[in-house]
């Protein structure tokens, strides 16, 4: 794993330098670097606020009832204490890139909800699920944004700028949290990898449970979703059967997709007695360049 571009964090300090390999060396380097900063809880950032808003969203209207529940995910929230630079890492997203900014806040929602759901609540801490899902995509704060909002397809060096992100924020949040952090950050590196081993960076088939959970929430949030990338989102429905596709195809936790598909349905049926509909519902849409990479 190298680095593409010289890496700064956000005091200023540079972490590394284009080309340089970001090894198990390397990461201890930047734990022992951590930055100096204060403790800043959730509640005393605007952060909390536009979680809170951010459970108004439109298109989560089926899958974020009933009401008490979300109450529920604001308290877990609440109890979140993060470093104030990392607080000052999402308030420069808010303003030059909210939408990757919202799609954190809207991923750790769904990831946080899933980790609170009664049937699988023994094996997380929800508001470990909650630190390390707000963490998981911090290091498209590095992307430009002239990428980020393309419409057209990547060139093979923005494809491979663009998939970099994941060893990015893993760097930034060695040097932020310091040693003793490895659930938070694991997140940040594995979320695009995959079961079957088809993912990135290091295409592994296994994966810390928390960032099984945060895959799928990531997944469903980009696709139903609007994005300069594709000229519609996905129907929920259609989001729901393409999950459903990627957890038969051994890439993602069934688990975790069906708990989504439950959230969906009106009844909230338990995962032992939700029955899955043999054909599909709704088609994904048809124009979206997202994955494809421009002929030289």
């Amino acid at each position: 794993m190298t680095l593409l571009f010289d890496l700064f964090a956000i005091d200023g300090i540079q972490l590394g330098r284009a080309g340089e390999k970001i090894s198990r060396g390397k990461l201890l380097a930047l734990d022992r670097r951590t930055a100096p900063t204060r403790p800043v809880s959730l509640a005393d950032a605007r952060v909390l606020t536009d979680l809170e808003n951010s459970l108004k969203h439109p298109r989560y209207r089926t899958i974020l009832t009933p009401p008490d529940i979300n109450a529920e995910i604001l308290e877990t929230m609440r109890h979140v204490v993060l470093p104030e630079a990392i607080i000052r890492e999402f308030r420069k997203m808010r303003r030059e890139m909210p939408y990757t900014y919202r799609h954190i806040l809207r991923t750790a929602i769904v990831s946080t909800k899933i980790s609170m759901d009664a049937q699988v609540r023994e094996d997380f801490d929800p508001v470990l699920m909650a630190e390390s899902s707000l963490m998981h995509d911090l290091g498209k704060s590095r992307i430009p944004v002239r990428i980020l909002n393309k419409t057209s397809p990547l060139t093979a060096d923005e494809y491979a700028l663009m998939r970099s992100h994941p060893v990015t924020g893993y760097a930034l949040l060695h040097y932020y949290l310091g040693p003793g952090h490895r659930l938070i950050e694991n997140p940040s590196f594995e979320h695009h990898e995959r079961l079957d081993g088809t993912g990135y960076p290091r295409h592994v088939r296994k994966m810390n449970k928390y960032s099984q959970v945060i895959a799928v929430a990531d997944i469903f949030d980009a696709i139903i979703s609007r994005r300069p990338y594709r000229r519609e989102p996905f129907t929920l429905r259609a989001a729901l059967d393409y999950l459903l596709d990627e957890a038969k195809e051994g890439r993602l936790n069934p688990v975790y997709v069906r708990l989504l598909i439950s959230y969906a349905r009106k009844s909230k049926p338990a995962l032992r007695d939700i029955r899955l509909a043999e054909k599909k519902r709704d088609a994904p849409p048809r124009h979206s360049v997202y994955g494809k990479i421009k002929s030289p």
